[in-house]
C-alpha cells in the first residue's frame, strides 16, 4: 500500500496553552459507510458533510470503479450509481482502504455478486472480516475466501437472525444494508451502537428502509423486493475528532472551545476527563474546556460504545502522561493499540506496557523530541504531545493523519499553536523557535 507522504513531517513549537473556537468537520467513519450504502438506490444521493479526507477520495475511487458517477465539491458529495455494476475491486483499491468491506452488502445486495481483496487501512491490529462475512452468509450468501480476495454470490438474500460474535461496528453497518433488499425480516443480535451505526441506519430509512431498534444491540430491518431511492442527507459530525480536541482542551486549553459537539455522544470522555481536573461546561451543541492545573490519575478501559473508545485511547494517554500518579490504560478492541508509547517515551513520558495494559507514571512536563505516528490515531496522539512538551518538536506520519482530521494544521492554527509543515526532515534540519 502506498500513500502520498508530501508534508508528511510537521515541526510545534509547544509548551503553550490553546485558546479560541475549533469547529467539527463531518464523521468520516458515518460517511464512508453512507457512501457505501448509496450503491442501494440507483440515482443521485447527495450527502453533505464529507470532508474531502484521503480515506474519502479513495471510497470514491471505489465507486468510480464500480461504475458510479462521483463528484466532490467543497464537503458535498453527489453520487449516481444508476449505472453501477459489480466489478472485482483490485487491491491497489480495496487495500489502501479498512471501510472498503462496506461495500460487500450492498453489492451482493444488490448484484448478486461481490468481489474485493482484503481490506487495508492502518496496522494496529487484526481487524478481522469474519463478521462481515458470517453475516452475509446467514443472508443467504455463499463466499469464498482465496488468494487475498473475498467473493460471494447470491441469488436471492432472505433475512434471518444474525447475532455477531462481537459488536462490531463495520460488521453490523454490513448486514445492516444488506438486509435492507433481503426478503423478510433481518434481526441482528449484539449488534453495535455507536452513534455512527444509528446514522447510517437514519440514511437508510431516508432512502426508504425500514428500520427499526437504533441505538441498542437489537436490530430490526424489514427487507425489499424493491431498491431504495435515493435522496439527500447531512452527515453526523466526527466523534472521533470532537473527543480529540476535548482532550486537548484538558491538556492545555484556556479555554478551548468545541462547537458542533454533542455532549451526549461523549458522556464517558466528560466524565474522566472531569475525573483528571479539567472544567467542562456544556451548552447547547458546544463544549467549553479549560484545562487540568495538575491533572490528576484515572484507569480507563476501552470497548464498545458506550464504553471508553478505543479510537481516543492514545490521545488521552498524552494527559495521563502528564498526571500527578500512576494511570493504567486497558486495551480490549486492538492488541497492537500502543504504537504510540514509544513516541511519548522519547519525549519523556514514563509508560510501561505489559501485554494489553499501560501503566503511565505521570512527569512534570514533556520535552520536545522528533517523533513518528505509525497509524491515524498514534500519529494526533503525537501532535498532542508536541502541543504540550516545550520547545520545538517533530512529529512524522502526518499522512495517516490526513486520513481521519481535515484541516487539522489550519484548526491548530486558529487556536495559537505554531507549527510548520516540512516536506522532508533531518535531524540537523529542525527549525528553531525563532524560525517558527
Amino acid at each position: 500500500m502506498t500513500m502520498d507522504t508530501t508534508l508528511d513531517h510537521i515541526a510545534i513549537n509547544g509548551g503553550r496553552d490553546v485558546t479560541g473556537d475549533i469547529h467539527i468537520s463531518g464523521s468520516k467513519n458515518a460517511g464512508l459507510a453512507l457512501m457505501a450504502a448509496t450503491l442501494l438506490a440507483p440515482g443521485t444521493t447527495t450527502i453533505e458533510g464529507i470532508p474531502p479526507l484521503s480515506d474519502v477520495n479513495n471510497m470514491c475511487r471505489i465507486l468510480r470503479c464500480l461504475g458510479a458517477d462521483v463528484s466532490h465539491v467543497d464537503d458535498t458529495l453527489n453520487i449516481d450509481t444508476t449505472q453501477a455494476k459489480s466489478h472485482p475491486i483490485p487491491e491497489e483499491l480495496g487495500g489502501r482502504l479498512r471501510a472498503s468491506i462496506l461495500i460487500l452488502g450492498p453489492l451482493v445486495a444488490r448484484f448478486g455478486y461481490a468481489k474485493l481483496s482484503l481490506p487495508g487501512g492502518c496496522t494496529i491490529g487484526k481487524r478481522p472480516v469474519e463478521e462481515h462475512i458470517r453475516g452475509i452468509e446467514k443472508l443467504g450468501a455463499s463466499v469464498n475466501l482465496q488468494d487475498g480476495y473475498i467473493e460471494a454470490h447470491a441469488s436471492t438474500l432472505r433475512g434471518a437472525p444474525v447475532h455477531l460474535q462481537t459488536p462490531s461496528v463495520t460488521g453490523t453497518m454490513s448486514v445492516l444494508m444488506a438486509g435492507c433488499l433481503a426478503r423478510g425480516v433481518t434481526r441482528i443480535q449484539n449488534a453495535a451502537r455507536e452513534p455512527e451505526v444509528v446514522d447510517l441506519a437514519n440514511f437508510l430509512i431516508s432512502l426508504g428502509a425500514d428500520i427499526s431498534g437504533m441505538g441498542t444491540d437489537q436490530l430490526t430491518v424489514v427487507g425489499r423486493d424493491a431498491v431504495l431511492s435515493p435522496g439527500q442527507y447531512k452527515v453526523m459530525e466526527d466523534r472521533i475528532e470532537a473527543g480529540t480536541f476535548l482532550i486537548l482542551g484538558a491538556i492545555c486549553g484556556n479555554p478551548l472551545t468545541v462547537h458542533r459537539c454533542k455532549a451526549e455522544y461523549h458522556m464517558v470522555l466528560i466524565k474522566q476527563l472531569r475525573a483528571v481536573g479539567a472544567l467542562i461546561d456544556v451548552s447547547g451543541n458546544s463544549i467549553v474546556v479549560r484545562k487540568a492545573e495538575k491533572p490528576l490519575p484515572v484507569d480507563i478501559k476501552t470497548g464498545p460504545y458506550p464504553a471508553f473508545p478505543t479510537d481516543l485511547q492514545p490521545q488521552f494517554m498524552v494527559l495521563l502522561s502528564l498526571a500527578c500518579g500512576q494511570s493504567q490504560v486497558v486495551e480490549t478492541i486492538f492488541e497492537s493499540r500502543f504504537g504510540h508509547c514509544s513516541g511519548l517515551q522519547a519525549m519523556g513520558a514514563d509508560v510501561q506496557i505489559n501485554g494489553q495494559t499501560a501503566v503511565v507514571s505521570g512527569v512534570e512536563k514533556l520535552s520536545a523530541a522528533l517523533v513518528s505516528g505509525s497509524d491515524l490515531r498514534a500519529a494526533a496522539s503525537l501532535v498532542l504531545a508536541a502541543i504540550a512538551a516545550n520547545g520545538v518538536s517533530v512529529v512524522s506520519g502526518m499522512r495517516y493523519v490526513k486520513r481521519g482530521y481535515y484541516d487539522l494544521e489550519i484548526k491548530l492554527e486558529q487556536i495559537g499553536v505554531q507549527l510548520y509543515r516540512l516536506p522532508a526532515i533531518e535531524k540537523q534540519q529542525v527549525p528553531t523557535q525563532k524560525q517558527l
